[in-house]
């Protein structure tokens, strides 16, 4: 398990400094939350501390906060002992009001790692080298929205966000037509069957594609929506292959009986243009954001699914993996291995991650169970290439055996 060291600027423009123990990360973090000098900003940056504290918390039973080193003592920036621990993420928030670009500490400026500058869409952008465009990250109606791209930065979620839409067209097409435009322009890969699948194509081996490579499914429950089989087939896969799932329930329609209530969210008749299909624009921002954020924890909980089970796995057969400064399940037997988990079918950059972070030998990525057959084709060509051996969740057994009963070299 990881630990969070975390730091928030207070108004003499010193850090203050909490620490957080268990958290179910691939690596141990430090975050600097600074703002800029105006109340507002700080108030912004107390704000999103506040919140992202309160995500962490969803993310384990066991997540601690505990007494720092430095028994959380305001200390200058820079000073934090965890700057120095070279395997930790380190990240250095500056939120901003959109009119001010002083600093209350001049030291921010000579930082050398991970940065993010926050501010409001539509705000004067006024940040000093190295917080201008285009690192900023912008909000639109509340600082909460940027949590997902803390958790990108971190690895705690993956910065790819893929999304699929499942919906009965004869109820909710100018809604998912507006949901599919607004989370594209939101930096979503989103698959909505009228835009994503060409003619000719197979339906279904092309709805197993996309689902397989999705980390959530966002359900538009609708009076006809359980009518059709499709939806039943994406709804079950989506549980099968623990998908994230989110549904908006409209206006009273029949609920999804395998859905719980926690992952829905109730839309009311008023929440739309009059005579229209569409929601209102601050209902769409609304809806848009909690998306954002059921995404990244959904991708992160299958990922950190999928290595607990290797984890467990080998620690049942005696042996003692550790989790090592770039995500790997790392185990020494007769030889030495690295594991790369993706809760996605392996792209190319798994590969090459894999490949440029380790020696050529014993390099596994292990994947989800169901990789559809082009994908299995492409998947099978790029292990023998870049010399890493595939295993997927199927095949766990398989997989610690053969570490395990791997012959000295």
């Amino acid at each position: 398990m990881a630990e969070l060291i975390l730091q928030l600027q207070d108004t003499n423009g010193d850090f203050i400094c909490e620490k957080y123990i268990n958290i179910p990360s691939p690596r141990s973090a430090y975050i600097a939350i600074s703002f800029t000098d105006s109340r507002v900003s700080e108030n912004l940056a107390n704000s999103l501390k506040d919140t992202l504290i309160r995500t962490l918390l969803t993310l384990g039973s066991n997540i601690q906060k505990v007494l720092p080193p430095c028994e959380g003592a305001s200390k200058p920036f820079g000073e934090c002992f965890a700057i120095n621990n070279t395997s930790n993420s380190k990240l250095l928030i500056v939120v901003g009001d959109g009119n001010t670009d002083t600093l209350r500490n001049d030291r921010l400026l000579q930082w050398g790692e991970m940065i993010l500058p926050v501010l409001k869409r539509g705000s004067s952008v006024k940040l000093p080298a190295p917080f201008k465009l285009p690192q900023v990250a912008f909000w639109e109606n509340d600082i909460d929205e940027i949590i997902p791209v803390i958790f990108s930065k971190l690895g705690i979620s993956d910065e790819d966000s893929r999304i699929f839409i499942s919906y009965r067209r004869t109820d909710t097409e100018e809604l998912a037509e507006q949901l599919f435009d607004a989370l594209n322009h939101n930096g979503f890969e989103v698959f909505l069957d009228r835009f994503s699948i060409e003619p000719g194509i197979n339906f279904q081996d092309r709805l197993y594609q996309e689902l397989a490579d999705k980390a959530m499914v966002v359900c538009l429950e609708s009076p006809n929506y359980l009518l059709s089989q499709w939806v039943q087939f994406e709804i079950a896969f989506a549980r099968q292959y623990r998908l994230g799932i989110y549904a908006l329930n409209i206006g009273g329609a029949p609920r999804t009986r395998s859905i719980d209530d926690e992952y829905r969210e109730l839309v009311d008749h008023s929440s739309f243009v009059t005579n229209s299909g569409r929601l209102l624009q601050n209902e769409l921002d609304s809806i848009i954001s909690k998306i954002k954020e059921r995404h990244s924890l959904a991708l992160y909980w299958k990922k950190y699914y999928m290595m607990e089970n290797v984890y467990a796995s080998l620690k049942a057969k005696g042996q003692a993996p550790i989790i090592d400064a770039n995500g790997f399940i790392h185990v020494i037997t007769n030889r030495e291995y690295k594991i790369w988990a993706t809760p996605r079918p392996p792209r190319i950059n798994d590969y090459h991650y894999t490949d440029i972070l380790n020696s050529k030998e014993n390099r596994i990525i292990y994947g989800p169970k169901f990789i559809e057959r082009k994908r299995e084709v492409l998947n099978t060509w790029l292990s023998q290439k870049a010399i890493v051996n595939f295993y997927n969740e199927g095949q766990i057994m398989e997989m610690v055996g053969s570490i395990i009963n791997t012959p000295k070299v």
